[in-house]
């Protein structure tokens, strides 16, 4: 397969060792953390399941030619949204309605409406390309990927929306649509987090003044926008009442973990003092006395890193971080060499969502964001996510070879 590549033939070996390393990370504390690794339902037993069947879809996919998936990403997208409305029709999982129970497994649908939300706002953009340097160009991408992320709120899984959204702003960028106006998108949000302090908020707004400085747009214009923005910070309340009750405790409990450090604060505690306890060198796999008895919650995926750091420490820990970046570089280098314009977007939508799942999920293990549920790609266990990115891998490969 490889000799197909072409020209970017290094940048994909380097990709599949990353992942052939970061599988065999979680492989190893899968099998640490797991009472009787080789029972069938051990997160080792299940993981190596998902990675066969994974690994299946994956050359499939491969095989896809690039002008069927951009031709088809509509009905592709129309398929996958129509797949969430599946959950609301059976009985919750845990209260939620992400996931659909085949009784054996289960599947969780918005994890590819991030997939098929990426092809077809880069569908968009490419078959608009001319057009980017007009404002309005920004309004389809944005109304599709805020449709994807309404759906998934109602599920409700803001992690999971936060992540369909991110790729948008990337590929708006790398399309060649104007700074200032991907600016005036994102200005709002940040508004309205900002004014959940008073500090911050007043930061902000100085910030953001030294920014409208810089476009060259009328007085006028800037005056009414920097105003406009400033007053977004008045919808703050709206947008927390907004939000469930345990999506506030966990924002609450990251801002100070006291409040309730036996409740909804006490992943985090854990997950710091299973770090902590790991050193420099770790204390040995299957040594770790957090994960070993238990005391870490979900530590099969969402926390998994902080099991390598008990075992591994700051060292293995480092090694992972290295390797995830470097797939990430390799990613890039891809993108940057393929000439196609919706083959590049694609690219540039999906290692958004990598870098996203990486950044988020490291964050909330060490209490820099709350806990939002993201496993970390190639090493958290579960099925929908891992499928999801070996299918991401797929069809990269497949714009590579076309």
């Amino acid at each position: 397969m490889l000799n197909k590549l072409g020209k970017n033939q290094k940048n994909f070996i380097n990709i599949f060792i990353s992942i052939l390393i970061l599988t065999v990370f979680s492989l190893l504390t899968l099998y640490s953390i797991s009472n009787n690794p080789l029972s069938s339902n051990s997160p080792f037993i299940r993981q190596l399941t998902f990675i066969i069947f994974s690994l299946i879809i994956f050359f499939i996919v491969k095989d896809f030619k690039i002008k069927f998936i951009h031709d088809n990403s509509s009905i592709i997208y129309i398929l996958s949204y129509i797949l969430c409305f599946i959950p609301f029709l059976l009985p919750k999982v845990e209260s939620t309605y992400r996931w659909i129970d085949f009784g054996f497994f289960y599947i969780q649908p918005s994890e590819f409406l991030k997939l098929t939300t990426v092809l077809i706002v880069a569908k968009f953009l490419s078959n608009h390309h001319l057009e980017v340097k007009e404002s309005r160009i920004i309004i389809f991408p944005t109304l599709l990927t805020l449709l994807s992320c309404f759906i998934v709120l109602q599920q409700p899984d803001l992690g999971t929306a936060i992540i369909i959204f991110a790729p948008l702003i990337p590929m708006l960028l790398w399309s060649g649509v104007n700074t200032f106006t991907v600016f005036l998108m994102i200005a709002p949000f940040i508004t309205i987090i900002a004014a959940s302090n008073l500090v911050f908020f007043y930061l902000w707004a100085v910030v953001m003044f030294i920014i409208f400085l810089t476009f060259e747009v009328s007085l006028t214009k800037k005056t009414f926008l920097y105003f406009s923005n400033i007053f977004a910070g008045l919808l703050t309340p709206i947008f927390w009442n907004s939000l469930a009750e345990y999506q506030k405790e966990r924002i609450l409990t990251f801002l100070n973990p006291d409040l309730d450090p036996m409740g909804s604060a006490y992943h985090i505690i854990q997950s710091i003092t299973a770090i902590g306890s790991g050193g420099f060198w770790g204390k040995g796999w299957q040594l770790g006395s957090q994960t070993q008895l238990k005391f870490l919650p979900v530590q099969e995926s969402d926390f998994i890193l902080s099991v390598i750091a008990e075992e591994l420490g700051f060292v293995g820990i480092l090694i992972l971080m290295i390797i995830a970046f470097h797939f990430i570089k390799n990613l890039l280098d891809v993108a940057f060499k393929i000439s196609d314009y919706f083959s590049s977007l694609v690219i540039i939508g999906f290692t958004s969502i990598f870098l996203s799942h990486i950044f988020i999920n490291s964050a909330m293990t060490i209490g820099l964001l709350p806990v939002k549920g993201l496993p970390f790609p190639f090493i958290s266990a579960g099925g929908s996510f891992l499928l999801l990115c070996y299918l991401m891998i797929g069809i990269i490969t497949s714009i590579s070879k076309n």
